[in-house]
């Protein structure tokens, strides 16, 4: 079940009518009776009635995301957030949208849908859609910019590539809009390769021939080319980490005053005198992430895995942080 405060709930709808979307709701909430226990029927009972309130009366086509957010006590709160004209341009075919896809029971051939996520898929889903990196796929149909739950195809390509020549000089020729296209809901980014974002799908013969830098997963499904994807993505970052670690032991060595630290009590110091230039930080401290995130200033890069499993970043408890400059912070309490 989501924390309270998260999304228990997340629908985005590409424009049916709210009268449709009104009656999927109507749905969901009836299929929610045969849940397992009492607590969770009625959980999500009052989720798709304050939904179903929120819609109710409203004319014209839903182009929207609804969000009902949990809470341990009395009920949830439910909000509606039109999507902007970026936002409708992708839901209407600018790029493919990967989930559970509801069409309005009344006409199931309908080019509209709502997709529907709920439990620790709808925040999941929700910071997906807005705020997740894309990954560059080389399928044999093409050249796809994907996330969980959002791909477009870039470049349609005849079949499966046969050689490592031929592969690096495709990838030569990718750039950002030339023709790799942003499928970001806030703004025009599209992506850049780097040293762990593209990599080849699905069966090929070139895997033992890859370099470093050009993956391969073996599967077609969207979950596990994106947890491939993550996966690289965190063992880059975690090198990164490492090596500011390597730079604040080298300091204790040298006794200098540090530059780079760990600790939660002297990141938030750090964080409340504006001396923080960078962070390193495990997804499981929530709360200090969303501590940076409201300051807004500072680049935090989000690391995710067993600590166990990540090197030095692990050891020193899954947090590290640059300064602007050389401080001593015992100095600002």
């Amino acid at each position: 079940m989501a924390a309270e405060g998260e999304i228990l709930v997340l629908v985005l709808s590409n424009g049916m009518q709210f009268s449709e979307l009104a009656a999927v709701i109507d749905g969901l909430k009836n299929s929610s009776k045969s849940m397992g226990s009492h607590a969770r029927r009625e959980k999500y009972w009052q989720a798709y009635t304050k939904m179903n309130s929120k819609v109710a009366g409203m004319d014209g086509q839903a182009y929207c995301m609804l969000m009902y957010r949990a809470k341990e006590d009395g009920e949830g709160e439910c909000s509606l957030m039109e999507l902007t004209k970026r936002q409708k341009g992708l839901v209407n075919g600018a790029c493919e949208f990967m989930g559970q896809k509801v069409k309005p029971p009344e006409d199931p051939s309908s080019k509209n849908w709502c997709l529907v996520f709920s439990e620790e898929d709808a925040p999941r889903a929700w910071r997906d859609l807005m705020e997740a990196e894309p990954c560059i796929c080389i399928a044999p149909d093409g050249v796809y910019v994907s996330t969980l739950h959002k791909r477009v195809l870039c470049k349609a390509l005849s079949g499966p590539i046969k050689s490592l020549k031929d592969l690096e000089a495709l990838i030569a020729e990718l750039a950002p809009e030339k023709p790799l296209r942003s499928i970001s809901f806030t703004g025009n980014e599209p992506p850049s390769v780097n040293s762990y974002n593209t990599f080849v799908v699905g069966p090929s013969q070139l895997g033992p021939q890859l370099p470093p830098t050009i993956g391969h997963v073996a599967s077609t499904s969207t979950h596990e080319i994106y947890a491939y994807f993550l996966k690289r993505k965190s063992a880059h970052t975690v090198g990164e980490a490492d090596k500011l670690i390597a730079q604040m032991l080298t300091d204790v060595s040298k006794g200098e005053t540090a530059i780079v630290l760990t600790g939660k009590k002297e990141a938030q110091i750090a964080v409340k005198n504006s001396l923080m230039k960078r962070v390193f930080v495990h997804e499981s401290m929530g709360k200090f992430i969303d501590f940076v995130r409201n300051d807004g200033s500072i680049e935090m890069i989000v690391v995710s895995g067993p600590l166990e499993e990540l090197g030095k970043f692990g050891e020193f408890g899954g947090l590290v942080f640059e300064l602007f400059y050389r401080a001593d912070l015992s100095a600002f309490g």
